[in-house]
């Protein structure tokens, strides 16, 4: 058995966990950043980077205002009825802290980031921004990280442009660009080893949090937190080796991810089947396992990350992606009555995907189809799906009898599509007429709306969009410091928890496209901020000696 002593403690080793380690080391303090699996970056090295941070300091570059008023009543105004209730000391600290996060890693580490063209979501909300809350890092250079290069968990996508980079170039519609603007730029990257979206944004903070002296260890699963009269005081691992038990001096953070692979808890929180999961199968709700252990309070477990996706290969494992095609002129998505039912384009079109009947909870609009001409392979051959994936048929009737759904319906739907291209209006959902639709995902060379496209034209192909989780975000409650709450309401002294293994205050519905890893690196550093301010407790230190937080 082998004991150690350190004054942070933190598992997982995703956004979150970084942030937090990051901020640890270069305060002093003696920091572990402990990782289940062999690879160091969690869901954060296979996403695309994108930060949704309202008020940061690139704001002002691009020529865009923004203040603590109007991002506050922003989320104020697109989050859940009833939420504010008990999330809007968390939302002020989101807001409070998310610049200060942001300011602080490029201050401390080689990452420089860059505003995206993205909109926010909700751009008829109260305080929406037209751009500017996301960002993304430059491609940073894995040189730098020498023997670490290979330990930071592989993506499941290319990552040789940064995210600004393709959503400015609009690439997905436009994807001979490519060529014509990124050649060298990638042939570069290619001969330099310098990688883009998560993956830079994981292998800035794994350099600084290394170079600044946190301790970094991988394969170490957690099965047991060490606490004292209720106080959590380090933590109990299992390692190929044997036993290893950690000391924290000041505070344990739980930073793990969420549970999507963790196939009892899916089947209790969001039962029904679902397909091509994109995070790492780590993802196991340990985290949450350990708060519980603890008597700790849970929230928002309904709530996910949903996306359209297309299947991939990834580590021998059957995973998704997320997809893109659904958001081009000449596609609409149908459920299982050949009916639409969604604005394609909007960003939460997850939320449609999983919707549910209230009182059965059966999924109200699975199986769901996109549906394709061939105009659209004509100009987006690149968004095709290939093999088992997808159908095609040289009429909408027989496309509708290959996949099982109404003839009628799928026929009367793809006429009123093309009849809404032809006009420019999509009378049934408004798709085109919203400030995110036109920001983000249009074809500018599609008139008389960017975003429409008709559906006249055979062959006619039909591709799946089953449920497929880029991860659960509900888990353990806390107060605006990241500190786990008891469920008799008083703090669990020693234990915070931040990124998804948290009860997320935003949930499901996101409001702009980087308010995933914006919030997880703002919970990380928050975390940490808090816990350092603890003082240490030593092997004969007394719980009087604890200082109670508030």
């Amino acid at each position: 058995m082998i004991k150690e002593q350190f004054d942070l403690v933190i598992l997982g080793s995703g956004a979150a966990g970084l942030a937090a380690a990051l901020l640890a080391s270069i305060k002093g303090d003696k920091v572990l950043l402990a990782e289940k699996s062999e690879f160091i970056g969690g869901t954060a090295a296979m996403s695309g980077g994108c930060i949704w941070i309202p008020n940061n300091h690139h704001m002002p570059e691009i020529g865009i205002e923004d203040d603590r008023d109007q991002a506050l009543a922003y989320l104020r105004a697109v989050a859940p009825t009833g939420w504010a209730e008990t999330e809007e000391n968390l939302w002020q600290a989101l807001v409070d802290k998310g610049p200060e996060m942001l300011s602080f890693i490029e201050a401390h580490t080689a990452l420089k980031f860059k505003t995206t063209s993205d909109p926010d979501a909700y751009m008829e909300a109260s305080g929406a921004k037209p751009r500017g809350r996301n960002v993304s890092p430059e491609a940073f250079s894995f040189k730098l990280l020498g023997e670490w290069a290979s330990r930071v968990r592989p993506s499941s996508m290319p990552s040789l442009l940064s995210y600004h980079e393709i959503v400015a170039s609009n690439l997905v519609a436009m994807p001979m660009r490519i060529i014509t603007r990124f050649a060298l730029r990638m042939l570069f990257r290619k001969l330099t080893n310098r990688r883009a979206m998560g993956q830079a944004l994981v292998g800035g903070l794994i350099k600084a949090c290394l170079d600044n002296g946190c301790v970094v260890r991988t394969r170490l699963r957690a099965p047991e937190l060490n606490n004292e009269n209720g106080r959590v005081t380090g933590v109990n691992f299992e390692t190929e080796y044997g036993e290893y038990h950690v000391s924290a001096n000041k505070a344990v953070i739980i930073a793990t991810g969420g549970f999507e692979w963790n196939q009892e808890l899916m089947q209790r929180y969001h039962p029904g089947n679902h397909k091509w999961t994109a995070s790492p199968d780590t993802n196991t709700g340990d985290g949450l396992a350990l708060g519980l252990s603890m008597d700790a309070q849970t929230a928002h477990m309904d709530q996910s990350l949903i996306m359209g996706t297309r299947p991939v290969k990834y580590m021998g494992l059957d995973h998704a992606v997320p997809a893109a095609d659904y958001t081009l002129p000449h596609t609409m998505i149908v459920n299982q009555t050949g009916r639409r039912f969604v604005n394609e384009l909007q960003l939460n079109v997850g939320e449609a995907i999983d919707a549910r009947n209230h009182e059965s909870g059966e999924r109200l609009n699975q199986p769901a189809w996109r549906i394709l001409d061939s105009q659209f392979v004509k100009k987006y051959r690149h968004m095709l799906p290939a093999g088992e994936h997808l159908r095609k048929a040289d009429s909408l009737r027989e496309l509708a009898k290959m996949i099982d759904i109404d003839e009628d319906s799928l026929q009367y739907e793809a006429d009123k599509m093309t009849r809404f291209a032809h006009a420019g209006v999509d009378e049934d959902f408004g798709r085109g007429s919203f400030g995110w639709d036109r920001g983000r995902s249009a074809d500018p060379r599609q008139k008389p709306n960017p975003c429409l496209g008709s559906i006249e034209k055979a062959p006619f192909y039909a591709v799946p969009l089953p449920v497929s989780f880029l991860g659960t975000k509900g888990g353990l409650r806390t107060n605006e410091h990241g500190q786990v709450i008891h469920k008799n309401g008083n703090v669990i002294e020693g234990l915070y928890c931040a990124g998804n293994a948290m009860a997320n205050p935003i949930g499901s519905k996101g409001v702009g496209a980087g308010t995933t890893l914006g919030p997880c690196l703002t919970w990380g550093y928050i975390c940490a901020q808090h816990a350092l301010t603890l003082p240490d407790v030593t092997e004969n230190g007394n719980q009087a000696d604890v200082a109670k937080n508030s």
